[in-house]
């Protein structure tokens, strides 16, 4: 029986296609684009399975940023918080698995990083003083 394939099958296939494209080195990384900008960040998917996730990250802003991934299971926007260093505590709220540094990162300019993530609740933040409290925080999911 010969039949056409629905749209959402069409679309299943064409993401399975790309995931299998996306092979370095014999193992499947998952790409997230990060984009960092005054007080906000921005990502294409905030949900990746687990394995290998590259993370490519542009400074779309005026001011420097930096990008940390941190494992935790505390939401975003309730890390511990610094009030004399202006900056949340990251050790204290779990531990950080990554990081792109300002001078790495300046405006305009991309830089990426690969890591291996388990499945888990994760926090993307910028945190230079002052940018984490103003909004540079979000959660990230690893299924």
């Amino acid at each position: 029986m010969n039949r056409a394939l629905t749209r959402r099958e069409i679309l299943m296939l064409a993401a399975i296609v790309l995931l299998a494209c996306r092979r370095q080195r014999g193992q499947l990384v998952t790409t997230v684009n990060v984009e960092l900008d005054e007080y906000v960040i921005r990502v294409d998917t905030a949900q990746v399975p687990a394995g290998r996730v590259r993370f490519v990250t542009t400074n779309v802003g005026q001011l420097e940023h930096e990008l940390i991934v941190l494992r935790t299971d505390l939401p975003a926007d309730q890390l511990p918080y610094s009030e004399a260093k202006q900056t949340a505590e990251e050790e204290e709220a779990g531990e950080v698995l990554g990081e792109i540094e300002p001078e790495d990162l300046p405006p305009g300019k991309t830089a990426e990083m690969t890591l291996e993530l388990p499945a888990g609740h994760y926090v993307l933040l910028c945190n230079i003083p002052t940018h984490y409290r103003l909004g540079m925080h979000l959660d990230f999911r690893v299924v």
